[in-house]
């Protein structure tokens, strides 16, 4: 049931990245919440933070920064209220020409804690193409009991010469 349940999430997750538009069985839940986009000179994030009193799913992170020149560090975090049975973050970089259309997806990594109040995951110094934008979309979602509650984020272009 456990593996079903995954396996399920994950293809919706995908079809959700995709701009697919699907509904969603009663189980699952997208909590109430607001993004936070923050710029600098070197990294961007977008920041989830819940806004539902009792939901599961507290916040959500997804970062991108330059590391040194030709690489850059993608990270994504999953926080839950209180430990609960299992945490998934997903982040996803995605590439650009101009930083506004033709996005693809170069990589992923995927992070998993059980009984815990967090999940992170990170890319480490990641090899990339020069003179390119970049972003990174993330995952979010929180398994208790029945319930799973999920959340995307997607940080706004970076540009690495």
């Amino acid at each position: 049931m456990r593996r079903w349940r995954a396996k399920s999430m994950f293809a919706l997750v995908g079809l959700m990245l995709l701009g697919g538009s699907l509904t969603v069985c009663a189980e699952e839940e997208e909590p109430a919440g607001c993004h936070v986009y923050e710029t600098q000179e070197d990294e961007i994030s977008d920041t989830w933070y819940g806004v539902a009193r009792g939901a599961y799913l507290q916040a959500a992170v997804s970062k991108l920064a330059h590391g040194k020149t030709g690489y850059a560090a993608c990270s994504g975090t999953t926080f839950a209220h209180r430990d609960c049975e299992e945490l998934y973050v997903r982040i996803y970089l995605d590439q650009s020409d101009d930083g506004k259309s033709g996005w693809g997806t170069i990589d992923y990594w995927t992070g998993r804690s059980y009984n815990d109040g967090t999940a992170t995951v990170g890319s480490g110094s990641y090899k990339i193409t020069r003179d390119k934008h970049y972003r990174v979309k993330g995952v979010h979602s929180v398994f208790e009991g029945d319930i799973v509650e999920t959340t995307t984020t997607c940080t706004n272009a970076l540009y690495f010469d």
